[in-house]
């Protein structure tokens, strides 16, 4: 998600990524039986065409929301919009900025992103160092967001990280809260025992349809049934409307 990870590589297309990761994974002979393919995109992606995104196969699309407490994505309205119209699983993200009072933050994403029952549970993107804050402080911080943000969605929401920083900074800290992580070049990420993780940034390079420039692309452990874990639940019906049939 961030420029740290945008390094030099080869660009991936759908087709070729999916034939050599589904090598990768099956020749590992553990895990999961079932895998989707999904999409995080940003400004970094200008206008996407959600309707050939739908068409190349895939499942879900994690769009970038806000950051700090001042920065609102400026395609987030549209691509929000545009892939809840495709059908693709959304999910909102906020990228983390260790500097600014968390509470400010919290109030940022909650102000800027509705979700509905089905979207995918909110992401918190934390990448960045910042070296004069103690550790401690920042993984506070971070389990502030997180509760607020369950409270007000109730939903569990994911960290987002990348392999070097998760292993520096986060690893074995958040046991109750499913990873997505980044880890390019076919290697699998490596996580803690008591971890979870959920979803496998595996390029920063792929090429989809629809989108005019290069765009992250992950894998999900699991089937649709699995990702639905991971959404927003269905309200429950009001006392008033249970009453109705007593």
């Amino acid at each position: 998600m961030s420029l740290l990870l945008r390094k030099a590589a080869r660009p991936l297309g759908v087709a070729a990524a999916l034939f050599t990761l589904c090598l990768t994974l099956l020749s590992a002979g553990s895990g999961p039986s079932s895998y989707l393919h999904g999409i995080d995109v940003s400004r970094y992606q200008q206008e996407v065409d959600w309707k050939h995104v739908k068409d190349s196969n895939i499942n879900f699309a994690f769009i970038k929301a806000t950051e700090g407490d001042f920065l609102k994505d400026p395609f987030f309205d549209r691509n929000w919009e545009q892939s809840r119209q495709q059908g693709i699983k959304r999910g909102a993200y906020h990228y983390y900025l260790p500097w600014v009072p968390v509470e400010k933050q919290i109030a940022h994403f909650l102000n800027t992103v509705s979700l509905q029952p089905g979207d995918l549970a909110p992401v918190l993107d934390v990448e960045t160092y910042a070296e004069d804050i103690p550790d401690a402080h920042m993984r506070r911080d971070i389990r502030q967001w997180l509760s607020a943000v369950e409270e007000h969605y109730g939903v569990k929401p994911i960290i987002y990280t990348y392999q070097r920083f998760y292993d520096r900074k986060l690893r074995g800290h958040f046991p109750n809260h499913h990873f997505w992580i980044a880890r390019y070049q076919n290697v699998e990420p490596s996580t803690h025992p008591s971890d979870k993780m959920a979803f496998w940034q595996y390029s920063e390079k792929g090429t989809v349809s629809g989108i005019d420039a290069p765009v992250d692309v992950n894998w999900f452990y699991g089937d649709l049934e699995d990702l639905s874990a991971h959404c927003v639940p269905a309200a429950l019906p009001s006392r008033e409307v249970i009453a109705q049939f007593k």
